[in-house]
């Protein structure tokens, strides 16, 4: 699932929308670390991250019944938020942003907070760096409704219709899902479970807060996320091929960079996005799949 890493500060506590606007700047002008680094470009942490975003202001893809809503005053203040956050503590490399950059901005040294799942941070503990005690690991920040998010990336299984023996690939996928600790532990809590069953709760928690590495406790705040705050990309509707769709065009990052760099205001921009994706939506609602 999405979390925000960064050098000490607020903590497991985690940070509101205003606060996150604040100490980005903060960080710049301080010179003491580099800023925020969330992007807006086509890739896949960009379309997370923006999303997550998204939903914190009260802002989604679709509604209950898979209808395009982006077009709305939430989503128009949250676009118009993250052009502040970028004109005041973001650089230009955040439009060409790739799945490498978060963890190379952070460990760099020069970046302050990033938007990503673990893998910075496990990074940091293999290679040592001078603050790997000082990274810590938040929820996504508050916004106007609160906090909300998506997973960083999400597992499908397939059976292809040509399989010799479909009975036991089902058996295999029902047992790899059912009894998921000991992938979670192999993964170091990279993957969380899909079903709350099939690690619970207590135990998932114990094992999270278990691990040595300093801060001590700072995974816990994962299963916090995990349970609480974490949706789907269709949330508050199903996830279909109308929202495959928009992610693979990336126009969600698009619609936040053309406000960020000036082109478009927040209003015509989310306009303009909606126009795309009601088109999107009609064709995969011609053909069915929604």
């Amino acid at each position: 699932m999405s979390s925000i890493a960064g050098t000490s500060g607020a903590r497991a506590k985690g940070l509101s929308r205003s606060e996150l606007l604040k100490r980005a700047g903060v960080a710049v002008t301080a010179a003491a670390f580099g800023g925020a680094g969330i992007g807006q470009s086509n890739d896949p942490d960009s379309n997370t991250a923006l999303i997550t975003f998204l939903m914190c202001f009260g802002s989604y893809l679709q509604n209950e019944s898979n209808v395009v809503a982006i077009d709305s005053e939430n989503t128009v203040q949250a676009v118009q938020f993250m052009a502040d956050l970028y004109r005041n503590g973001e650089e230009d490399q955040i439009f060409g942003w790739n799945l490498a950059s978060n963890n190379r901005y952070l460990l760099s040294g020069k970046g302050s907070m990033i938007v990503n799942a673990i893998s910075a941070i496990r990074t940091a503990e293999d290679l040592q760096p001078s603050f790997v005690n000082d990274l810590w690991l938040w929820p996504v920040p508050t916004g106007l409704y609160g906090r909300l998010g998506l997973a960083q990336t999400t597992g499908v299984y397939s059976i292809w219709q040509l399989a010799k023996n479909k009975d036991a690939a089902e058996k295999f996928l029902v047992d790899l899902c059912a009894g998921y600790e000991g992938a979670t532990i192999a993964s170091n809590l990279f993957n969380f479970p899909s079903f709350p069953g099939a690690f619970p709760a207590k135990q998932l928690y114990k094992a999270a807060a278990a691990d040595t590495h300093a801060p001590h406790g700072k995974y816990s705040i994962l299963t916090t996320v995990a349970s609480k705050y974490t949706r789907n990309a269709g949330y508050p509707g199903y996830t279909n091929a109308a929202v495959q769709e928009t992610l693979d065009r990336y126009l969600i990052p698009h619609m936040f960079a053309g406000v960020s760099q000036g082109r478009l205001t927040a209003a015509e921009s989310v306009r303009s996005t909606a126009g795309q994706m009601k088109r999107i939506w009609a064709k995969w609602k011609a053909a069915g799949k929604i």
